[in-house]
Parts: C-alpha cells; structure tokens; sequence
C-alpha cells in the first residue's frame, strides 16, 4: 500500500530544534553541543576497540565525510531558519542546536555499525542514513518486507514518501510501483554491503519533492517498536 501524502509530524520534528533554539542562549546551546559531542567521542572510542580493522577503516572514512556534511548543513539550517548574516552563524544558537541535535543523530548511527551482527532478523529493523533519510522495514514471509521510506532533505526540508512490499534475494531486494500520474514505473532497489544498506531510486520524482531524493546509505539503529510496525502496516493515506 502507498502514501503519497507527506507526513506533517515528520516536518514538525525536524523543525523543532530551531523553534527551541530560539529560547535557549547561546552559552547553553554551545553545552548541549559539548555533551552530544562527548558522546559521540565514546561511541567512536568503543567501535575503535571493537570493529574488526577493515570495517573501523571504513568507519573513519564515512566519519571524514559526516563532519564535512554536519558543519555545511548547521551552517545552512542557520542561515535558512533563522536567518543569521552570512560570517554569523556561529553567533546564534541555531548553529549549535543542529550541530547538537545532528550529533546525537550520529551516536546512533555509530551505535549502529557496533551492533550490526546483532539484529533478530536479515533486513528488519530502523535505519537511518544521518541525512534526514528514515527507513522502517518489517520482515513477512521468507522472500518478502514490507517497508516505509521518509525523507526530509535540505535546509527547505523538501519531503518524501513511499512505501509497500519489496522482494529480495540474499543481499539484494526489489520494489516497484507506478504513481497514477505517471506512465513509467518506478523503481527501488535495495543493496546490502556490508554494514550498510544502499537505496537506488529509478523514476521516483512523483513520491518527493523536487530536492528530496530517497537514495542513500542506510545504517540500522534499533528494532521495530509496536508503533513503528503500525505505522508500516497501516500508512497515511
């Protein structure tokens, strides 16, 4: 079953850093940053003594990457939610609220790479893949998942949705639909390597805005809750 509707509460939770910022000083910000910070320094700290060294190798090129992407995209949320002169966005809580908040985002990722071999089941489970991409699959019968695919990419937060049953074979799964609006069908393909899950899309532009995209490198961060099986069995319409 797909939803082409984009979910309101997914905007709203990715707004609600700046909203709070607004009402926090800097000083305060800036340690809310300084915590995520320490944490995320731990979890890095542990998957240095517990990865094997080829994966830990990959971890700390995908960190390089990260840092690179945490400190471009505060610097645009800064100027596009809360409209900090350019040279300025250091100067305003914002800045720190979404390096804290995509931080803490991280952790969970990391957490995720620590944890990979742990997983009750092949494919389900909530990935994440630290760009605003969320990815929630329920494993049915051998062969089969159902899943749910949000997105919100960008400092204009252009939304994405899509969702149904996708069939896969060892590393690699399928899904396919067509959009009423549309004559070509469109096309999801999901690759496991490794630790990671790809998403390549194929003629996916009627289920997102014009900047969101669904592709991505996903990490998984946790098992289904009640809700989040709720949420892929029975979709917004």
């Amino acid at each position: 079953m797909i939803s082409r509707e984009f979910p309101l509460t997914f905007l709203i939770l990715a707004l609600t850093v700046f909203g709070n910022a607004q009402e926090r000083s800097l000083e305060a910000a800036k340690a809310e940053f300084t915590k995520a910070d320490q944490g995320l320094n731990q979890i890095y700290t542990e998957a240095k003594s517990t990865l094997p060294e080829w994966t830990f190798g990959d971890l700390q090129q995908d960190q390089r990457e990260w840092l690179e992407y945490r400190d471009l995209r505060a610097e645009q949320a800064t100027a596009f939610d809360g409209g900090a002169a350019e040279g300025q966005e250091k100067n305003t809580p914002d800045y720190w609220e979404t390096l804290a908040a995509l931080t803490r985002e991280r952790t969970l990722i990391i957490g995720g790479w620590i944890r990979h071999d742990r997983f009750a089941h092949e494919w389900e489970g909530v990935w994440i893949d630290g760009q605003g991409g969320h990815l929630s699959i329920l494993q049915n019968e051998a062969g089969h998942f159902t899943f749910r695919l949000e997105v919100v990419r960008g400092p204009t937060y252009h939304l994405g949705q899509i969702g149904g049953t996708a069939k896969w074979n060892g590393a690699t799964a399928h899904f396919e639909t067509r959009a009423e609006d549309d004559e070509g069908e469109t096309w999801l393909t999901f690759l496991k390597r490794d630790l990671r899950l790809e998403i390549i899309g194929e003629n996916t532009s009627s289920f997102h805005g014009a900047r969101a995209y669904f592709e991505g490198h996903y990490v998984r961060v946790s098992e289904l809750t009640e809700e989040d099986r709720k949420a892929i069995l029975t979709p917004e319409e």
